[in-house]
């Protein structure tokens, strides 16, 4: 099989339901330390197609809030793959038998989290910020599909751009407090 049909899908309405049963079992292995958790990625935008991923962002108060989810849900299918304590995050992964499964897990300050929620609103809202997206995310498959840091580095310059337009339209007005 190509590598590149192997890391791309049209967008699928079942992305949705599969965030929000990972949802619940991220709140099902929190404690009261839990503050948001969100979908993000390609598979949290209408119409944009992406990589058999679901990327989930969970937000916590401290650290060890945190690392004590990150290690119930290690209790089941998923597995701790980074933990990255000065910078207070984590990434939990369930890779699951088709479709792999991004828990990232950040503390309460975290750029990153403010940086993904923008970004997804203002593409859910604009469409030709997805279309440009679209053809970025592409092109990008078509030349790295078999090299995921190629990949994403091929898209930095344009997501960077969209979440500076979000930031200056006052998307981060729509951000919970604490993130």
């Amino acid at each position: 099989m190509d590598p590149k049909e192997d890391v791309w899908l049209e967008p699928d309405p079942l992305w949705t339901d599969r965030y929000e049963t990972e949802r619940e079992r991220v709140e099902e292995a929190s404690d009261d330390g839990l503050l948001g958790v969100f979908h993000v990625g390609s598979t949290a935008i209408p119409d944009v197609p992406g990589k058999p991923t679901l990327d989930v962002i969970a937000v916590y108060e401290d650290y060890g809030s945190m690392r004590a989810a990150a290690e119930a849900l290690a209790e089941g299918d998923h597995v701790i793959e980074a933990d990255d304590e000065d910078e207070e995050s984590m990434v939990v992964i369930d890779w699951g038998d088709e479709e792999a499964v991004f828990v990232k897990m950040h503390t309460r300050d975290d750029v990153k989290v403010r940086n993904q929620l923008v970004f997804r609103d203002y593409l859910r809202e604009n469409e030709d910020a997805r279309r440009e997206y679209e053809r970025v995310k592409r092109e990008a498959v078509e030349e790295h599909g078999d090299d995921h840091h190629a990949y994403t580095k091929a898209k930095t310059d344009l997501v960077m751009s969209i979440i500076e337009r979000a930031h200056d339209e006052g998307y981060d007005d729509r951000v919970p407090e604490f993130a």
